[in-house]
């Protein structure tokens, strides 16, 4: 299992001096920089012992997936630029939360709206696969948004839509919030393709094996010869105590199970 963090390229070198074995940044972040930015980015990850493996947040404010403003070629666009950038900083894999996007406004029929975003899902497959990427569509707790809130319900779409470049995220935090049991990660089998991790209720980084039923995540990542990528991604006003501290726990859980 390797193990990440979810923070800006700003901390590159602090992720590596942690022990981390990469860095998870804000694809949108990368698309929108400047271009003399971006390029210093990409030398100081081609210099970095670490690469950005994963990244997240897919899309900028302002890109609608599930409304009448849906634009495919406006995406298309976006995924293009996006894409062909974090490729040059180590990426391969790509978590699809962007809760804002995929919300259903009031005025549209969720079923209809969940059509619509099971069509734009295969679009982003789609520019995926031109880049060698993998999608890793996250669900989200009702307090983010309002389609795809459960493993359960991400495992339905991931199946239904069927490509090869989409499969599911799996986050402890968004979980415990809508009281899934972690057994249902066994249902997800070779789909589940990444881990978020973050304390429920309070979603602050791990600082403790007991504080929460972490361990009963684990076990079941045992069970089902879970091997990939877990990352951090909650609240700290102190990154490099309570990351060095959340990696000593994960570290710690993954070799008890």
């Amino acid at each position: 299992m390797k193990f990440g963090l979810c923070t800006s390229l700003d901390n590159l070198k602090l992720t590596s001096n942690m022990g981390y074995d990469y860095i998870e940044p804000a694809v949108a972040g990368i698309a929108a920089m400047e271009e003399d930015d971006f390029l210093k980015a990409v030398e100081n990850v081609k210099n970095s012992p670490i690469k950005c493996e994963v990244c997240n947040i897919l899309f900028r404010p302002g890109i609608h997936l599930t409304s009448s403003e849906y634009d495919e070629e406006e995406i298309k666009a976006y995924l293009d630029r996006a894409f062909s950038r974090i490729v040059q900083l180590g990426t391969h894999t790509v978590v699809f939360g962007s809760g804002g996007a995929r919300r259903v406004p009031p005025e549209v029929d969720l079923a209809r709206a969940r059509k619509q975003f099971l069509r734009a899902a295969g679009v982003v497959g789609e520019m995926a696969a031109k880049y060698n990427l993998i999608i890793a569509l996250e669900p989200l707790n009702k307090k983010e948004t309002n389609l795809i809130n459960t493993v359960r319900e991400g495992i339905e779409l991931v199946r239904e839509l069927n490509h090869p470049n989409v499969k599911l995220l799996a986050d402890f935090y968004h979980m415990r919030m809508e009281n899934e049991p972690m057994s249902i990660l066994e249902e997800a089998g070779d789909i589940l393709c990444h881990l978020h991790i973050a304390k429920g209720v309070e979603r602050t980084y791990p600082r403790s094996s007991a504080e929460d039923i972490y361990g009963e995540f684990f076990t079941v990542l045992k069970k089902i010869g879970y091997n990939k990528g877990i990352s951090v991604e909650g609240r700290t006003e102190n990154i490099d105590e309570d990351g060095s501290a959340a990696l000593k726990v994960l570290k710690e859980l993954a070799a008890s199970v």
